[in-house]
Protein backbone atom coordinates (compact mmCIF):
# COMPACT_ATOMS: atom_id res chain seq x y z
CA UNK A 1 0.00 0.00 0.00
CA UNK A 2 1.38 3.39 -0.95
CA UNK A 3 2.12 6.03 1.72
CA UNK A 4 -0.50 8.32 0.18
CA UNK A 5 -3.22 5.68 0.62
CA UNK A 6 -2.12 5.13 4.21
CA UNK A 7 -2.33 8.87 4.80
CA UNK A 8 -5.87 8.93 3.43
CA UNK A 9 -6.90 6.16 5.84
CA UNK A 10 -5.79 8.13 8.90
CA UNK A 11 -8.79 9.73 10.58
CA UNK A 12 -8.85 13.33 11.67
CA UNK A 13 -8.59 12.35 15.34
CA UNK A 14 -5.53 10.19 14.68
CA UNK A 15 -3.94 12.95 12.61
CA UNK A 16 -4.60 15.51 15.33
CA UNK A 17 -3.26 13.11 17.97
CA UNK A 18 -0.02 12.52 16.09
CA UNK A 19 0.32 16.24 15.43
CA UNK A 20 -0.12 16.92 19.17
CA UNK A 21 2.42 14.18 19.92
CA UNK A 22 5.05 15.75 17.68
CA UNK A 23 4.31 19.25 18.97
CA UNK A 24 4.41 18.14 22.62
CA UNK A 25 7.75 16.38 22.14
CA UNK A 26 9.16 19.45 20.41
CA UNK A 27 7.99 21.75 23.22
CA UNK A 28 9.41 19.49 25.93
CA UNK A 29 12.68 19.14 24.01
CA UNK A 30 12.91 22.91 23.66
CA UNK A 31 12.24 23.32 27.38
CA UNK A 32 15.13 20.99 28.21
CA UNK A 33 17.54 22.87 25.94
CA UNK A 34 16.49 26.47 26.60
CA UNK A 35 17.65 27.60 30.05
CA UNK A 36 17.25 24.27 31.88
CA UNK A 37 16.28 24.47 35.54
CA UNK A 38 14.66 27.90 35.35
CA UNK A 39 11.01 28.69 35.89
CA UNK A 40 10.68 29.68 32.21
CA UNK A 41 11.88 26.22 31.23
CA UNK A 42 9.43 24.72 33.73
CA UNK A 43 6.56 26.69 32.22
CA UNK A 44 7.50 25.48 28.75
CA UNK A 45 7.70 21.91 30.04
CA UNK A 46 4.23 22.21 31.55
CA UNK A 47 2.88 23.34 28.19
CA UNK A 48 4.49 20.34 26.52
CA UNK A 49 3.03 18.04 29.17
CA UNK A 50 -0.46 19.37 28.55
CA UNK A 51 -0.08 18.90 24.80
CA UNK A 52 1.14 15.31 25.34
CA UNK A 53 -1.87 14.63 27.57
CA UNK A 54 -4.04 15.97 24.75
CA UNK A 55 -2.27 13.62 22.34
CA UNK A 56 -3.04 10.74 24.69
CA UNK A 57 -6.70 11.69 24.61
CA UNK A 58 -6.84 11.69 20.83
CA UNK A 59 -4.78 8.49 20.45
CA UNK A 60 -6.94 6.56 22.91
CA UNK A 61 -7.42 3.62 20.54
CA UNK A 62 -3.69 3.11 19.89
CA UNK A 63 -1.40 0.64 21.59
CA UNK A 64 -1.16 0.39 25.34
CA UNK A 65 2.59 1.04 25.27
CA UNK A 66 2.24 4.28 23.33
CA UNK A 67 -0.43 5.62 25.66
CA UNK A 68 1.57 4.61 28.74
CA UNK A 69 4.67 6.31 27.30
CA UNK A 70 2.75 9.50 26.63
CA UNK A 71 1.35 9.50 30.15
CA UNK A 72 4.85 8.94 31.53
CA UNK A 73 6.30 11.83 29.52
CA UNK A 74 3.43 14.07 30.52
CA UNK A 75 3.90 13.16 34.17
CA UNK A 76 7.64 13.86 33.97
CA UNK A 77 6.88 17.24 32.39
CA UNK A 78 4.55 18.17 35.24
CA UNK A 79 7.14 16.96 37.75
CA UNK A 80 9.79 19.15 36.10
CA UNK A 81 7.42 22.10 36.24
CA UNK A 82 6.68 21.60 39.95
CA UNK A 83 10.33 21.12 40.84
CA UNK A 84 11.46 24.18 38.88
CA UNK A 85 8.96 26.32 40.79
CA UNK A 86 9.20 24.83 44.30
CA UNK A 87 12.65 23.17 44.49
CA UNK A 88 10.99 20.65 46.83
CA UNK A 89 11.25 16.95 46.05
CA UNK A 90 8.30 15.99 48.25
CA UNK A 91 5.83 18.19 46.38
CA UNK A 92 7.31 17.13 43.07
CA UNK A 93 6.85 13.44 43.80
CA UNK A 94 3.37 13.83 45.29
CA UNK A 95 2.03 15.93 42.42
CA UNK A 96 3.66 13.74 39.77
CA UNK A 97 2.02 10.66 41.28
CA UNK A 98 -1.32 12.48 41.46
CA UNK A 99 -1.08 13.53 37.80
CA UNK A 100 -0.12 10.00 36.73
CA UNK A 101 -3.04 8.47 38.62
CA UNK A 102 -5.43 11.08 37.20
CA UNK A 103 -4.29 10.48 33.62
CA UNK A 104 -4.39 6.69 34.00
CA UNK A 105 -7.90 6.92 35.43
CA UNK A 106 -9.13 9.38 32.79
CA UNK A 107 -7.81 7.42 29.82
CA UNK A 108 -8.94 4.02 31.10
CA UNK A 109 -5.58 2.25 31.15
CA UNK A 110 -6.51 0.18 34.17
CA UNK A 111 -9.60 -1.06 32.32
CA UNK A 112 -7.42 -2.10 29.37
CA UNK A 113 -5.05 -3.99 31.65
CA UNK A 114 -7.94 -5.89 33.24
CA UNK A 115 -9.47 -6.72 29.85
CA UNK A 116 -6.24 -7.88 28.23
CA UNK A 117 -4.49 -9.64 31.11
CA UNK A 118 -5.54 -13.04 29.78
CA UNK A 119 -3.45 -12.37 26.65
CA UNK A 120 -0.23 -11.98 28.62
CA UNK A 121 2.33 -14.79 28.30
CA UNK A 122 2.19 -17.37 31.08
CA UNK A 123 5.48 -18.55 32.57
Amino acid sequence: MSPLKKLRQVSFLDFFGFLALILGLMIEGYALINRPGTTVSGDDMFGGAVVLALATAFLHDRSFGLRLSLIGLSTLGVGYFVFSHTQAWLWTILLAIAVAVFLIFCFGLSRDVRQNHSNWPQF
